[in-house]
């Protein structure tokens, strides 16, 4: 029995699932359970009376207005700025949207880059307009385990923080 406040990956299946990806094995594998169950990527909390609430998000995509955008696709681009010394990129909460895109970016030493900087950055990059940042956090150093992978919790708990006060 799951205890309530315990978080956990939302797996299901159906007969609206899809049952395997065509001719794709490795797609199917990363994305189902042995026993058939699709893997959602995202986190959910355990409540009172067998309710459950979104809790984080284990894929690294950003739900904008129903538009899904890769996290990693736009930090790409921030890292090519020349005034970047480092970026991460997560969902900041929107009452409207569901969700925005937030940067995190420790600029070069010495360097300052605004919102406006960066759009047109990634303007003339091609990139499409509801895919920039709407919100640039500043920050000394990105967050990272002891194997380097940027810790998006921290900066996703960061950001509600700063959003919901």
């Amino acid at each position: 029995m799951t205890e309530i406040n315990d978080t956990g990956e939302l797996v299901y299946k159906g007969p609206g699932v899809i049952a395997h990806y065509y001719k794709n094995p490795e797609a199917t594998k990363n994305s189902f359970t042995k026993d058939g169950f699709f893997r959602t990527g995202d986190r959910f909390i355990v409540k009172e009376n067998d309710l459950i609430s979104f809790y984080d998000r284990q894929k690294d995509i950003i739900i904008r207005g129903g538009n899904n955008i890769s996290a990693q696709e736009i930090e790409n681009y921030i890292f090519a700025h020349p005034k970047v010394k480092d970026a991460a990129v997560v969902a900041m909460p929107d009452e409207r949207l569901d969700e925005k895109v937030c940067a995190y970016i420790v600029p070069e030493k010495g360097d300052k880059i605004s919102i406006n900087d960066l759009s047109l950055f990634l303007k003339e990059k091609g990139v499409a307009k509801y895919k920039w940042p709407e919100r640039i956090e500043f920050i000394e150093a990105i967050p990272r385990n002891p194997v380097g992978k940027i810790l998006k919790n921290v900066l996703r708990e960061d950001i509600r923080e700063k959003v919901h006060g």
